[in-house]
């Protein structure tokens, strides 16, 4: 019976070579090193070896060396059996060794099978040996070289795990950030309906008719609507916290916004900006919603549309919403985007600036003081994209 030294420090790659094997009726013996390979050979000489590269102890290189300087061994086949060293500089430098054969895992079992069977095969027609192309210098200068690439190799790939886990670490911070900022805002939604829902009760107290106490009633039941769906809305948040980037239709998602808001309201939308998408957060509907809120109540009676355009520069794209609406003063500037200091009813432009940063974005209210409100947002390149162009 044809006799097999196998040597693989997986188990399951041993187990599976080893299965493959003896469905074929050859004597299998296993080894996990190189070393164990080479003392198992000098007691039972096999056949033909078949091993690993990359092994403990002794790897599959300094084993083929050995074995093709040991004159009771030197003679049997040997293959290499690698899903690792698969570097074409490997191979010749396999091949040099005096290997038979050099072969990249996995293969088909019956493709490795007829590799077996062809390499038996040349054995009877005495087909002289595989020595070593090179002497015992070269051999351990190319060796070295095989494993500083090997290890440039791994080098490379710590690197690439380490910086995949710094970018997953960056996302789950960046996704816990957007989730906060999310709280804060549903907190200061419903406590903003809280307070109105003091007013109304106060004032069904002190209505003096029924129909004025019934109409209070009604306005509260109404606000107690409006905080059971901001409450449902927390679940929302926070699977849109969570949520991939994704390319957002910027026109479509802004007149959505829009038609929200504007029922109470005689202010038309020109929105200019057909085809422009955002790779980013879905979250990005919060802050056209916000500067569509901010434009309708704090634009004054002067307001009669609120325009979206667009306009590319040197540092990328500028998503522009403006409105000819009352302008915001010089001084009120700097803090235009301040939670506190915003003012009441200002707390939808913190959202929006901190939103925007953790995405990479910016704001800017460059608008005229005298003449309207116009705020900036700045997208960098790679951000933005025309779809259909």
């Amino acid at each position: 019976m044809t006799r097999i030294l196998i040597a693989d420090d997986n188990p399951q790659n041993l187990y599976l070579l080893e299965s493959i094997l003896k469905a074929h009726r050859f004597d299998v013996i296993p080894a996990t090193n190189g070393a164990e390979a080479l003392e198992a050979a000098k007691t039972v000489p096999p056949d033909l070896v078949v091993t690993d590269i990359l092994m403990p102890v002794m790897d599959g290189f300094e084993l083929c060396r050995r074995w093709k300087a040991d004159e009771q061994l030197k003679h049997i086949p040997f293959i290499f059996y690698t899903a690792t060293y698969t570097d074409p500089r490997d191979e010749r430098f396999a091949m040099d060794l005096g290997a038979d054969r050099f072969v990249i895992k996995p293969q088909k079992p019956e493709i490795l099978s007829r590799i077996i069977f062809d390499v038996l095969a040349e054995q009877p027609k005495n087909l002289p040996e595989k020595k070593p192309h090179i002497d015992e210098a070269e051999s351990l200068r190319q060796y070295n070289e095989v494993l500083f690439r090997k290890l440039e190799k791994k080098v490379k790939q710590l690197e690439d795990e380490i910086a995949g886990h710094q970018k997953a670490e960056e996302q789950i911070l960046l996704a816990n950030r957007k989730l906060s900022l999310m709280t804060e805002v549903t907190y200061q939604d419903i406590q903003n309906k809280v307070t109105a829902l003091r007013g109304y009760a106060e004032l069904s107290r002190n209505a003096e008719s029924e129909n004025e106490r019934s109409a209070c009633i009604d306005k509260q039941v109404e606000i107690l609507g409006v905080i059971q769906n901001l409450i449902k809305k927390t679940k929302d948040y926070q699977q849109m916290g969570m949520a991939q980037s994704s390319w957002i239709d910027v026109e479509r998602n802004i007149r959505m916004q829009m038609s929200m808001q504007s029922q109470k309201h005689s202010v038309s939308l020109v929105c200019d900006l057909q085809g422009l998408e955002l790779f980013t957060d879905p979250l990005i509907s919060r802050v056209f919603y916000n500067l569509i809120h901010n434009a309708l109540r704090h634009g004054g009676s002067a307001i009669t549309r609120i325009v979206f355009s667009w306009k590319e520069g040197p540092d990328g794209l500028h998503l522009i919403c403006e409105n000819d609406g009352t302008g915001i003063p010089a001084a009120e500037k700097p803090f235009l985007f301040d939670r506190i200091a915003g003012g009441e009813g200002k707390f939808g432009l913190f959202f929006v600036r901190e939103f925007l940063s953790l995405s990479g974005m910016s704001i800017e209210e460059t608008g005229d003081p005298a003449r309207n409100v116009r705020f900036e947002i700045r997208v960098p390149d790679g951000m933005y994209r025309f779809s259909g162009t």
